[in-house]
């Protein structure tokens, strides 16, 4: 279950007053005529310190704890506060996993099969679920791939992902494959909660395939990449413990860091950072960095950074002593420059909103 689903469940079968009370909030009331809820903090005794909203979204407000809780905050977000305040290492995906036990709901996204079929161990069972037409739309590139094809994926990778750094250890922690029928690096997308496969990307190692017609990259046509983050169902432990997570744009940059044991990456899958996205990494309760390619503008990076502004500390990674060629991400250059580049990253101030505020007045 996903979370804006698990959101629309507690909002549906009325499970709202219920997780209040069980996460130690004191003096609930609803609210009918304005449809939301009022009650204490669990270490407050103001009995309207909280609202939230009765709908969908359960958006919620704390107005006696306002440098934890943002503009995009959630009932979610309550629980992770009250929790965290017996647990200090309690995180977002903490969370979810606790509110799917609090309601008897089991964490998986895939449907339950017969408890009475036998299981079987298929080592190719993660490449036959991604072409299930569960995860695929009516794409001819995707639709041709046969049982018979699906032998050909191998567990390992092109040569030029070795030439690019990325080593055996990166290749079984996500589980990239290699297609020698389609020629194609095949990089699995997990789902950041559960680790389930909604899709994969497959990188060509044509030679020249844009003369070719040939397209570099293919992703699963139904993968939602603005609800999920690749590699943090595999780095969540790490980010934690780092205490802060680097937001890239491609799912290679993420394997190439992790490669030279920095398993604090995560891709969007794009330049474009959604709602959705913004929510989760809030969500991790860690400093958010991002990182996107030269050739990306700053000030769609501070546009980026002002969904954390004011929530979460965010800083971003910016070459502005032009070691990167143009379109290079961070994670292309050796450990040696990007440490250089952590290092001078710019923390997202009060100084840097003005300055995108201002330049977005200019427009």
């Amino acid at each position: 279950m996903t979370v804006a689903e698990l959101k629309n469940y507690i909002f549906e079968n009325n499970k709202v007053e219920y997780i209040l009370s069980e996460i130690g909030c004191g003096h609930i009331v609803f609210h009918k005529d304005k449809n939301y809820y009022s009650c204490s903090n669990v270490n407050g005794d103001n009995k309207s310190a909280i609202n939230i909203r009765n709908d969908k979204y359960l958006s919620c407000k704390d107005y006696t704890r306002t440098e934890y809780f943002g503009d995009k905050a959630d009932l979610l977000t309550l629980v992770q506060y009250n929790k965290s305040l017996e647990n200090k290492d309690f995180s977002f995906f903490d969370t979810v996993k606790y509110l799917h036990k609090l309601l008897g709901l089991k964490l998986t996204i895939k449907k339950e099969k017969d408890k009475k079929e036998e299981k079987k161990i298929d080592p190719l069972d993660v490449f036959k679920r991604a072409m299930s037409s569960r995860y695929r739309q009516d794409v001819s590139e995707i639709k041709a791939i046969s049982e018979n094809e699906l032998m050909d994926f191998v567990p390992y990778v092109h040569i030029d992902f070795f030439r690019e750094g990325i080593i055996g250890k990166t290749v079984k922690k996500f589980g990239l494959a290699y297609s020698y029928k389609r020629k194609r690096t095949v990089i699995p997308l997990r789902y950041w909660a559960t680790g389930e496969l909604l899709g994969f990307n497959m990188r060509t190692s044509v030679e020249n395939y844009d003369l070719f017609g040939i397209p570099k990259y293919f992703i699963t046509p139904s993968y939602p990449k603005q609800m999920n983050l690749f590699g943090l169902w595999e780095n969540h432990s790490d980010i934690q413990q780092a205490g802060y997570v680097i937001v890239y744009e491609a799912e290679k940059s993420v394997l190439k860091r992790d490669s030279l044991n920095d398993s604090t990456g995560v891709a969007l899958s794009g330049h474009e950072l959604s709602d959705e996205q913004a929510r989760i990494l809030i969500g991790l309760n860690v400093e958010i960095v991002i990182a996107f390619d030269k050739d990306i503008s700053l000030q769609h990076i501070r546009h980026c950074c002002e969904k954390f502004y004011g929530i979460r500390k965010v800083s971003y990674i910016y070459d502005k002593y032009d070691l990167l060629k143009d379109k290079e991400s961070p994670a292309d250059k050796s450990n040696k420059i990007f440490q250089y580049l952590f290092k001078y990253r710019v923390v997202y101030d009060n100084k840097e909103h003005t300055k995108y505020i201002s330049e977005r007045k200019r427009k």
